[in-house]
This record gives structure tokens, C-alpha cells and sequence, in this order.
């Protein structure tokens, strides 16, 4: 029933985008079918989830702050749509328990590095816990850029190659290897901006 829920959600969203937005997408062919996934985006407005939603033909459970699931109704929809609770700045074990768990299911996990939505053309600095997630479980990471949502010019989305973090798996990073690797994917992320 709430697979079902997200389905009609994306679907409505998908006509939005494509025909109201006037949105352009990029690099389909890199999105792979099966297997655990972990997508992450520059964040620029509250359209992001549901645009890259409905542009991905898999189900994305994102991580969203807990205060977005304060009021019953929202929270309600937000958890048949797939997300769940992030106590931000606490180290928040149970969501990180909840996202590991579900990249071993073979899912898609959702994260928006810099953990709040920035200005276009001013992205904000990654969360360098965000690719330990990808890093235990092994999961590549597709990235993905967006661009012209609050700006002139055509709205778009821009989907790179995945990342394969492979070299740290098993690896237990220090806090400066983590903020380089978190570094690195959000450089990829804003250069695919920038095309």
C-alpha cells in the first residue's frame, strides 16, 4: 500500500515536473537497476526530493530532519513516502541503524551532504558522515546536480557516473579522511551542477 502511495505520488510529481516545470534531465543511463544505492544532490529547494523521486524508477528513502515529522499529517505521508527522522547534530544512531538497514536490503538511501538546503551557486560544506553510510554498506553512490530551480534558465538535472568508494571499504577513516571523501563527492556534485 505505501509502495503503491509513493508510485502515485512520483508519478504526479513526474507530470508536474516534465510539463509545468519544463524540467531536463541528464544521464538516465547512469542510474543503476538493482542493488543498494545511495543518492545524493546538492540541496536548493523543497522540490528536490520529490523531483529526483520522480525521476528515479526506484523507491529513494530519504533522511529528513525530525522536525519535518513533528506534525502527525506530515510525518504520516513523509513515512509512506519513504523517509524517516534525522535528529541533526546528535549523532543520531537510530537513523544511521535505519539507513544501513536499508542499503542491505539492496534499497535506495537519499542524503543531501550538506544537511540543509543552500543558495544557488552557493553550496554549502558536506557532512562528512554522509559517505560513511555509503562506506560500510558498500554501496555505490550515485551523484546528482541541480540547477536553475529558483533561477532563470532552464530547470535541470544532471546525473553522474556512479561512485565507488571501494578503496576505504573495511576501513576505519580518521575524521580528516572522512571530510576529503565527503569533499570529493560533493566536488562531483557541483561540477555536474556547473555543466
Amino acid at each position: 500500500m505505501a509502495d503503491l502511495f509513493y508510485k502515485a505520488a512520483s508519478g504526479i510529481f513526474n507530470l508536474y515536473a516534465k510539463f509545468i516545470m519544463r524540467v531536463e534531465v541528464k544521464g538516465r543511463e547512469n542510474i543503476p537497476e538493482s542493488g543498494p544505492l545511495v543518492v545524493m544532490s546538492n540541496h536548493i529547494s523543497y522540490l528536490d526530493p520529490p523531483l529526483i523521486g520522480s525521476i528515479l524508477p526506484r523507491k529513494i528513502h530519504y533522511m529528513a530532519k525530525a522536525e519535518l515529522f513533528e506534525n502527525k499529517i506530515a510525518g504520516a505521508i513523509l513515512k509512506k513516502l519513504g523517509a524517516f527522522p534525522l535528529k541533526r547534530g546528535t549523532g543520531d544512531s537510530r537513523a544511521f541503524r535505519k539507513a544501513i538497514k536499508i542499503l542491505r536490503n539492496d534499497q535506495v538511501l537519499g542524503i543531501f551532504p550538506e544537511g540543509t538546503r543552500y543558495p544557488e551557486g552557493s553550496p554549502g560544506e558536506p557532512h562528512s558522515g554522509s559517505v560513511m553510510l555509503a562506506i560500510m554498506a558498500k554501496s555505490p553512490i550515485l551523484p546528482i546536480g541541480i540547477k536553475n530551480i529558483k533561477r532563470k534558465g532552464t530547470p535541470r538535472v544532471n546525473i553522474g557516473e556512479p561512485l565507488i568508494l571501494d578503496e576505504y571499504f573495511g576501513k576505519k577513516l580518521d575524521k580528516e579522511e572522512r571530510e576529503k571523501v565527503a569533499n570529493e563527492v560533493m566536488s562531483e556534485i557541483i561540477s555536474l551542477v556547473n555543466e
